[in-house]
């Protein structure tokens, strides 16, 4: 279990790097036997997405510590499909599983008491059954973060950039994306309020995770009817949005990442809404080695615990300062700023405020 717990705190140490560009690695590391797995939820690596990264980085990880390693893709996003990828690792050998994100929940439920040996990292999500009953078994360890607040502080940012035309375009409508959204619209209408100017944004949810022709042309549509700023969320829509950006107008239509930096992807990205897993990793490495480590836990992350962050070191703002950042991050952490989350309202349009109109 020593070793397990070490590549946990590996694993999650991926997602603190930065998102990289290539190609979509589309055929499956299925040969043999492997110790580690993750399982893609998609039928591919996408170019850009946090998938990507994470499979990169664990078989580099697993490399480096004599461990066999494969990814296993899906053919769609459900429960049965995810379990039949489960089961196909296991068969392989594997011993240490990787599931990233939430729509892995409910077959995280099922798997952990499938599996009892078999030892299960679940990434932005708690394993749950199909009635809503929670629960995280011995050899599981999950994690979720305070998306709301990671929005909030990339929509707040925006408008004291001084952008008044913004867009939201997630994913599917699942809660982390969800949260993104909610806190995004709540930091622009925060900072808007201030400024005390009329920002618009754009929301609307694709359905799928994944890149398309369909992204990229509502991101385009958004970008000539004179969106100068769009937030992506969710999988690998990031890369149609930046798509988008770049051909209608690479040098003033700008992109907000999320979960990763994404700097380096494009000139068009202004910052990203991220995930400090280096603080996941701090916390389970000082539990670990006082021999405090807790499994079968859901381990929270927030401004409080600085488990949330707006990418500022390798933002391109000309207006809003780390001093500016530095200030709105104090309040969420402390507490005064308190932001509605996924289940929080009804819609985005009941946290725009006075000062923000919300288009669908």
């Amino acid at each position: 279990m020593k070793r397990f717990f070490m590549f946990v705190t590996a694993v999650i140490l991926i997602f603190s790097l930065t998102a990289c560009g290539g190609s979509s690695e589309k055929k499956k590391s299925d040969e043999g036997t492997s110790e580690v797995a993750m399982i893609v939820d998609g039928e591919q690596l996408a170019e850009g997405s946090v998938d990507q990264n994470t499979w990169l980085s664990v078989k580099a990880l697993a490399d480096e510590n004599g461990l066999s390693s494969q990814y296993y893709t899906t053919k769609d996003p459900s429960k049965d499909t995810y379990l039949a990828s489960i089961q196909k690792a296991v068969d392989k050998g594997a011993k240490f599983i990787v599931l990233p994100g939430s729509n892995f929940e409910t077959a995280a439920y099922a798997a952990q008491s499938a599996y009892p040996d078999v030892d299960f990292l679940l990434i932005d999500g708690v394993p749950h059954d199909e009635n809503g009953a929670y629960a995280t078994a011995s050899n599981m360890v999950s994690m979720v973060f305070a998306e709301e607040e990671a929005g909030y502080l990339a929509g707040y940012a925006a408008v004291k950039e001084g952008y008044t035309k913004l867009g939201f375009l997630g994913g599917q409508e699942i809660p982390s994306v969800k949260r993104y959204g909610y806190g995004f619209v709540q930091g622009a209408a925060a900072a808007a309020a201030e400024k005390e100017k009329k920002v618009e944004i754009r929301y609307q949810y694709t359905g799928s995770n994944d890149a398309s022709d369909a992204a990229k042309d509502t991101a385009s549509a958004w970008y000539k009817d004179g969106t100068q700023v769009i937030f992506a969320s969710g999988g690998s829509i990031n890369s149609s949005v930046i798509k988008a950006a770049e051909k209608v107008d690479k040098k003033k239509k700008k992109v907000i990442g999320s979960d990763v930096d994404q700097s380096e992807l494009s000139d068009t990205v202004l910052t990203s809404a991220e995930k400090n897993l280096d603080k996941a990793v701090g916390d389970l490495m000082k539990d670990y080695a006082s021999d405090k480590f807790v499994g079968g836990m859901a381990f929270n992350y927030a401004a409080k615990n600085n488990g949330v962050a707006l990418e500022i070191d390798n933002g391109r703002f000309d207006k809003f300062t780390q001093e500016d950042y530095d200030a709105v991050f104090a309040k969420l952490k402390s507490g005064e700023i308190e932001l509605k989350k996924d289940t929080g309202a009804g819609s985005a349009a009941e946290l725009a405020g006075d000062w923000v109109t919300i288009v669908q």
